[in-house]
C-alpha cells in the first residue's frame, strides 16, 4: 500500500563520475565515544589503505553535510526520522553523502580484510552484493523479505556502498527514500526493524535499484567476500549496544514523526493489534511444538 500526499522533493543533481574516487567514508555519533574496538578498527583501515582518504562524521557533521549540499527542505525531512532510530537517519545520510561524494562507505562496525585497490576495478562505477544466507551460512534467512517473495537472492547489500559520485542508483534511492518519509505511516511502513529496513534501509534501497539494473552500469557480485570486507567485527549482541541501551529493532514508537491530528491515534491502535497479532502467533506455535 502507497500513499502519495506531498508533492516530489528537489534533490540536487550530481554529475555521475568516471571512476570510484579513493574516499572511505564511516558516521557514528560521536568520535568521543567510540570504544577502543571500533577506534582500533579505524586505524587498521586508514593503514591498509594508504592511498585512500578517510573521513569520519559525527552527528552534528551530518547535520553540517545534509543543509549545505541538500538545503533546508531535504534537512527538515531528515530530522522527522525519529532520532532514536539513530540506524535510519545513517541510512538516508549515506545515500545523500555517496550520491554527491562517491568512494566507499562502510558503517562503522564494519572492516577492510584486504586493500580496497586490490578489489575495486578501475572500470567499476557501482558494486552491489548479496547476503551469505543458505542454510549454514553466517547470515541464513537474512534478507528474504515478503516484499521480494522470501528470495534469497533478491535484497542487497547496503552497509557497504562503493560507487562514482553522481550514480543514477542513488539517485533514485534518494527519491524514495524521501517519499517513504513524506508519507510515513507506521501501521503501512511498520515500526522496529521492519520499519526501518522498508522505510529507509535494505528492502527500501533494493526496490529503488531494481528497475534501474538494466539500464545502467554496476558490478554485480555473490557477496561481501568477494570484496574482502567483514560485515561485523562484534558478535551481534556488541552490534546491538554499540551507542545506545535499546536497539531499534525492538522499539514500538513511529521511526518517523507524522503528521495529522489522527496519526497517533492510529499509531497505538496498530501497535495494541500488532501485540494481539504476535502472542496469537506465538501461542500458536507453542502449542503446535508442544503437540509435536
Amino acid at each position: 500500500m502507497e500513499i502519495s500526499m506531498n508533492a516530489p522533493i528537489e534533490i540536487p543533481t550530481f554529475d555521475m563520475g568516471s571512476q570510484i574516487p579513493r574516499i572511505i567514508h564511516q558516521t557514528c555519533p560521536s568520535k568521543n565515544r567510540l570504544s577502543d574496538v571500533l577506534a582500533d578498527n579505524i586505524q587498521a583501515i586508514k593503514a591498509m589503505n594508504p592511498g585512500w582518504e578517510y573521513r569520519l562524521y559525527d552527528d552534528r557533521a551530518v547535520d553540517t553535510f545534509i543543509v549545505n549540499s541538500y538545503g533546508a527542505e531535504i534537512s527538515n525531512l531528515f530530522r522527522r526520522i525519529n532520532p532514536q532510530y539513530g540506524a535510519a537517519r545513517a541510512d538516508l545520510f549515506r545515500y545523500l553523502l555517496m550520491y554527491k561524494h562517491g568512494g566507499v562507505y562502510l558503517d562503522i562496525k564494519s572492516t577492510t580484510l584486504k586493500p580496497l585497490d586490490s578489489v575495486i576495478r578501475p572500470d567499476d562505477k557501482f558494486i552491489l552484493a548479496h547476503w551469505r544466507n543458505e542454510p549454514g551460512e553466517p547470515f541464513a534467512g537474512w534478507g528474504m523479505q515478503k516484499e521480494f517473495g522470501f528470495d534469497r537472492k533478491r535484497e542487497v547489500q547496503q552497509w557497504h556502498i562503493i560507487t562514482v559520485p553522481g550514480h543514477p542508483f542513488l539517485r533514485r534511492v534518494i527519491e524514495q527514500v524521501l517519499k517513504n518519509i513524506q508519507n510515513y505511516r507506521s501501521w503501512v511502513h511498520g515500526v522496529g526493524g521492519r520499519g526501518v529496513w522498508k522505510t529507509t534501509g535494505p528492502i527500501a534501497y533494493t526496490l529503488a535499484i531494481e528497475p534501474l539494473m538494466s539500464t545502467n552500469s554496476y558490478r554485480m557480485v555473490a557477496n561481501e567476500t568477494e570484496l574482502s570486507l567483514q560485515y561485523n567485527i562484534y558478535n551481534e549482541a556488541g552490534h546491538y549496544n554499540l551507542f545506545s541501551t535499546t536497539y531499534y529493532g525492538l522499539r514500538s514508537d513511529p521511526v518517523v514523526s507524522m503528521e495529522g491530528w489522527c496519526s497517533m491515534p492510529m499509531h497505538h491502535i496498530y501497535v495494541q493489534a500488532r501485540k494481539v497479532y504476535r502472542h496469537f502467533v506465538l501461542e500458536n506455535f507453542h502449542r503446535e511444538m508442544k503437540n509435536g
